[in-house]
């Protein structure tokens, strides 16, 4: 019987001798796949992860249903023979810089928001939600692992780490963009029982795959109410998880930056002096200089290139903090302090009247990490506008959770993403599921 917070699970690998390499069967996450990439993948591997994850065929959940059995039974994907946790660790390289993440996969008791123990810090988009849960449904399979960050300081699992490290991986693989990504399955019930003991109790930040998270919990109360509500944990009671320490000194964040499609033009040619009610101005002839200006400038600074015969390079200094307090009243300092905060309700909403529902609503702002495309697509016949940020620190993402509040919708980037395809963690019963 499951009984503890966090658990091993008899995961879904691929058999490389059946599915060749890993590298040709892994992919992004789903909200990384575009239609282009998609196809790349369907062509590298008749056994990529796409196929299940990011289903193209009409009926795309069944479609991906039918996937998933044909792959166990024919032994493309197998069933661990042994329970384990997983050790993840991903090495890259970020301006220059080398780094390692390490977290362990496991499979985690899923806990309502309201309990205050696993905490979100970001708005999600419905209908990715429905279609997550529609995927799970089809597959009672958690294909892709929801990303964790654990709170405090945790040595006993710091040398448990170096000790697993100094072991060569189980399985190895570098990705598209250059990642070295390593698992090592633990095995070993006095290593995992010291898993369970340190991480029963601390508070845990969800920082990527809120849409999976809040679909778990949703599959769970369908599943729970359709059999009764039953007294023994299940499976869908637990859903997989990569859990990375706060003090983790392989944890990154990157901007996400804002493009919008069409601005009002008559808000674009008053910019000047609407934005001047909130913000000190600073003109750019050089969009490589206005970056380098936001990244000097740290926090509370945003940078805006607006569309137009010629284009207009900004630097938004906010004049007075009260202005945040004023646009969010109820809102807590934590979220009205945070540079995507000011920039959706001080210039989205008040200079170009896009309201929250309709960001959340999806079409008018589009997101990506790229700045110089974000910069670049600004102009006539393409972006009316493009706006950028400095990430936030992990403090800022623990001190909004902390408050029970959450970000505007992709609001952090931790990087890398987590690989989809190296370990799968199936709901259904381990003693009639097993390879």
């Amino acid at each position: 019987m499951m009984t503890h917070r966090i658990e091993p699970f008899q995961g879904l690998l691929y058999d490389v001798a059946r599915s060749g390499a890993l590298s040709n069967v892994v992919a992004p996450p789903y909200d990384l796949i575009d239609q282009t990439r998609q196809d790349a993948l369907y062509a590298r591997s008749l056994y990529n992860i796409v196929r299940l994850e990011l289903n193209r065929d009409p009926d795309r959940y069944s479609s991906a249903a039918s996937t998933l059995r044909e792959w166990r039974t024919a032994g493309v994907l197998r069933r661990a023979a042994r329970p384990a946790i997983y050790l993840y660790s991903q090495f890259f390289e970020v301006e220059g810089r080398r780094f390692r993440r390490d977290g362990f996969i496991v499979r985690i008791r899923l806990e309502e928001f309201s309990a205050g123990r696993t905490l979100p810090h970001e708005r999600t988009f419905p209908a990715a939600k429905q279609d997550r849960l529609e995927l799970l449904a089809a597959l009672d399979t958690n294909v892709s692992s929801i990303f964790g960050l654990y709170a405090g300081a945790h040595p006993a699992l710091a040398r448990l780490m170096a000790e697993l490290l100094a072991h060569a991986p189980a399985f190895e693989v570098t990705d598209d963009l250059g990642i070295c990504n390593q698992l090592r399955p633990i095995e070993d019930s006095v290593a995992i029982a010291a898993i369970q003991n340190e991480l029963e109790t601390p508070r845990i930040f969800i920082a990527d795959g809120h849409h999976r998270y809040e679909t778990a919990l949703e599959y769970r109360r369908r599943r729970r109410a359709a059999e009764g509500d039953p007294a023994a944990a299940q499976p869908y009671d637990y859903a997989m998880m990569t859990l990375v320490g706060c003090d983790d000194s392989g944890l990154v964040i990157l901007p996400t930056y804002r493009v919008a499609r069409r601005l009002d033009p008559e808000a674009i040619a008053s910019f000047d002096t609407r934005a001047a009610q909130f913000f000190e101005l600073e003109e750019f002839s050089s969009a490589d200089a206005m970056r380098a200006a936001l990244a000097k400038a740290g926090p509370g600074v945003l940078a805006v290139a607006l569309g137009g015969e010629r284009v207009k390079l900004r630097l938004l200094r906010l004049k007075d903090p009260r202005a945040m307090a004023d646009a969010m009243p109820q809102a807590p300092q934590a979220v009205r302090r945070l540079d995507v905060s000011v920039l959706h309700e001080l210039v989205l909403e008040r200079v170009f009247g896009i309201t929250s529902a309709q960001v959340k609503a999806g079409g008018l702002v589009e997101y990506t990490i790229d700045a110089l495309a974000a910069l670049g697509g600004v102009g006539p016949g393409t972006a009316s506008g493009a706006f950028l940020m400095n990430p936030p620190a992990v403090g800022d993402v623990e001190a909004v959770s902390d408050a029970g509040a959450v970000m505007p919708e992709k609001s952090t980037y931790f990087y890398p993403k987590l690989l989809t395809g190296l370990v799968l963690n199936p709901l259904d019963d381990a003693a009639q599921a097993k390879a």
